[in-house]
């Protein structure tokens, strides 16, 4: 028989499934042996959105799990967990984001160490996104179509 990975553990930040079929993201506190604690759950929503007429687009966010609280702390019952698993980085890096402004809302205690360090991410992505900006070449699909069909730069 297999088993599910072992890993899941490694880290606090979890995604789980909940026999309503809601997916909520949580750092994991403390485990007993019936529920868990857990800090900030968050609700992944998703939103269809028309664009551009016939066009739709579905746009897929977060939003505090119960509102109209400033609670940051929920005790879960495992009962009414299906199953749950590791937040991937990225994932973990915006959830922690959104975490600490929620903590701010709430007049809860942020760690210092943490906020400096997703501050110095903000920074350094607002930073490559100017970079980006700069280094985009209008016409560079125009050149690269261009380039494609010249006969006489076939390498094959």
């Amino acid at each position: 028989m297999e088993y599910a990975d072992s890993t899941t553990n490694d880290t606090p930040f979890k995604i789980l499934k909940m026999i309503d079929g809601n997916d909520v993201l949580v750092k994991i506190l403390h485990e007993y042996e019936d529920s868990y604690v857990v800090e900030c759950p968050m609700a992944i929503t998703k939103q269809k959105v028309s664009d551009r007429g016939n066009h739709t687009v579905e746009h897929t966010g977060l939003q505090r799990w119960i509102g109209f609280t400033d609670d940051i702390k929920f005790n879960i019952e495992k009962v009414k967990i299906l199953g749950l698993a590791n937040l991937s980085q990225e994932v973990t890096l915006y959830y922690k984001m959104l975490a600490n402004k929620l903590k701010e809302e709430s007049g809860a205690e942020i760690d210092k160490e943490e906020s400096l360090m997703l501050e110095e991410l903000r920074s350094n992505m607002d930073r490559l996104a100017g970079l980006l900006e700069d280094e985009i070449d209008p016409d560079f699909d125009d050149e690269f179509n261009e380039d494609i069909y010249d006969k006489e730069k076939i390498l094959h």
